[in-house]
C-alpha cells in the first residue's frame, strides 16, 4: 500500500470516528424515548447471551436467560432465531455490557451515525471534487466567493441530511432499532471505495454487505463480478483482500457458535414456523404482490421462486441490453440495490432505507426531468404508508421500480451521446 493510499485510510475513518464517537456516547445518556423492547432486544438478547456463554443460535438457552431476567417461566417467553450471522453479534457484543434502555439509545446513535456517514460517502464519490480553486488570487473578492460557496456546500450538506432522516423507511427504522444500516453503509462506501481504487475500504465495504445477506449478497456478488471484468491490478489485490476478509469472518463465527454454520441454517429454516412469516402479511416485496394479485393471498411460499426468476431477468435484461449500467460504481451499486428491492422476496418496510442509496447516486447530474422521477419516488413511501397505514408496505417496490426506469432511461442516452460520438 503506498504512501497516499496508507494515508487516506487512516484519514477518512478518523475524520468521522472521534466526532462520533463523541455523538453516540451522548445520544446514549440522554433520556430520548426510545422504545427498546421491540426490535432492537433481539440483537440485544443474543450479544446478553453471548456473554453468558449462550451459543448465538442457541435459542433454549437465550429463552431461558431471558425468563430468568424477567422472573417468569421459560415457556412464558417468545424468541425470535437470530437471523444474521455471527459477527453482526459479535461486532455490536458492547452493548450488552449497558443496560437494554441505554444500549437502545447507543444503537439509535450508532444508527444514525452510519446514516450519517453512508450520506457522506454518496455524495462525494466522485474523484472530481467541488473543491477547485481556478485561481490562486487572495483578493477580498475570492475570499468572499469562497466563503459564500462554502455557506452554500454546508447548507446543502445538512439539507442532505435531513432529507435523509425524515425518509420515511429510515425514520422507522430508526425508531425501533431495526439492522439495515450497516447494509446501507456498506453499499455507500463500495461506490466510494471502487471510485477511488481503495482496497481496505473496498473490503470493508464487503463484509457490512453481509451483515444483512439476503439485501447486501446480490450487491457483493455484482462487485465481485465487476472486479472480475476490470482485469487490472486494484481488482486483483482488492478481489484478495475480499477473500482473506470472508476466510476471517468466517472463522470468527466460530466464537459466537461452536457449530455455527450449521446452526445458522437451521436458525434461518426456523423462521419458516414463526407466526406471520408464511403468510407474510407485512411484506413489502413485489413477488409478494403479484401472489397477491393472482391468489388474493399474502404467501412468502409461491413468491420465493418467482424472486429467484426475477432476478435472474432483471439483471440477465440488464446485461445484455444496458450493460453500461456496470462500468461505473455508480450505476453498478444503484442498479444492485434496485433489483434486490424488485425481486426480494422477503422484504419489511424498513428494508427500503436502501433506496437511499441508488436517490443519492441517481442524483448525480440529474436532468429537470429527472427530479420529478427523484422526488416521486422520495415521497412514495410517505404516501403510501400515510394513505393506507402498514398495508401501504406492500407497494413499496413501486418506488424501486420508478428509479429503475429513471436508472434505463439515463442508461439508454448516455448509451446514444456515447454512440453519437463515436460516429462523428
Amino acid at each position: 500500500m503506498n504512501r497516499a493510499r496508507l494515508s487516506s485510510f487512516i484519514f477518512y475513518p478518523s475524520v468521522f470516528l472521534l466526532p462520533l464517537s463523541a455523538f453516540c456516547l451522548l445520544i446514549a445518556f440522554l433520556p430520548l424515548p426510545l422504545p427498546p423492547y421491540l426490535d432492537f432486544q433481539v440483537l440485544y438478547h443474543a450479544d446478553l447471551g453471548l456473554l453468558q456463554g449462550i451459543p448465538l443460535y442457541d435459542r433454549a438457552g437465550q429463552a431461558e436467560m431471558i425468563a430468568n431476567l424477567a422472573g417468569v417461566a421459560p415457556d412464558h417467553v417468545f424468541v425470535l432465531p437470530f437471523p444474521y450471522p455471527p459477527w453482526y453479534a459479535l461486532s455490536t457484543i458492547f452493548l450488552a455490557l449497558l443496560p437494554i434502555e441505554v444500549a437502545a439509545r447507543l444503537w439509535f446513535g450508532l444508527n444514525l451515525s452510519m446514516l450519517m456517514i453512508s450520506v457522506w460517502l454518496l455524495r462525494n464519490g466522485n474523484n472530481s471534487a467541488s473543491q477547485n480553486s481556478e485561481s490562486n488570487d487572495s483578493s477580498r473578492w475570492e475570499q468572499s466567493r469562497e466563503t459564500l460557496h462554502s455557506v452554500r456546500v454546508l447548507a446543502k450538506t445538512l439539507l442532505y441530511y435531513l432529507l435523509a432522516i425524515l425518509f420515511v423507511p429510515v425514520l422507522g427504522s430508526l425508531f425501533v432499532g431495526q439492522f439495515i444500516f450497516p447494509v446501507l453503509l456498506g453499499a455507500s462506501l463500495l461506490t466510494f471505495s471502487l471510485r477511488r481504487e481503495n482496497v481496505p475500504l473496498t473490503a470493508l465495504a464487503a463484509a457490512l454487505l453481509t451483515f444483512k445477506p439476503h439485501l447486501g449478497g446480490p450487491l457483493a456478488g455484482a462487485a465481485l463480478i465487476y472486479l472480475f471484468l476490470r482485469r487490472d491490478d486494484f481488482s486483483h489485490r482488492a478481489r484478495t483482500a475480499i477473500l482473506v476478509t470472508a476466510l476471517l469472518l468466517f472463522a470468527v463465527g466460530f466464537l459466537a457458535d461452536p457449530n455455527w454454520p450449521v446452526n445458522y441454517l437451521h436458525s434461518l429454516l426456523g423462521f419458516r414456523d414463526m407466526p406471520g412469516v408464511v403468510s407474510c402479511g407485512l411484506c413489502a416485496s413485489l413477488p409478494v404482490a403479484l401472489v397477491s394479485l393472482v391468489t388474493g393471498q399474502t404467501s412468502i411460499v409461491p413468491a420465493l421462486p418467482l424472486g429467484a426468476a426475477l432476478f435472474i431477468v432483471l439483471f440477465g435484461a440488464l446485461f445484455l441490453f444496458r450493460r453500461e449500467v456496470f462500468r461505473t460504481p455508480e450505476s453498478l451499486v444503484a442498479a444492485s440495490v434496485l433489483v434486490t428491492l424488485l425481486a426480494d422476496p422477503y422484504l419489511l418496510n424498513y428494508d427500503f432505507a436502501l433506496l437511499l442509496a441508488p436517490l443519492f447516486l441517481l442524483r448525480r447530474a440529474a436532468r429537470r426531468v429527472d427530479w420529478i422521477w427523484l422526488i416521486l419516488a422520495y415521497l412514495l413511501p410517505l404516501l403510501l404508508l400515510g394513505l393506507l397505514g402498514r398495508a401501504g408496505s406492500l407497494y413499496l417496490p413501486l418506488a424501486a421500480l420508478l428509479l429503475f426506469g429513471l436508472l434505463l432511461v439515463r442508461a439508454r442516452n448516455s448509451h446514444s451521446v456515447s454512440l453519437l460520438q463515436k460516429n462523428l
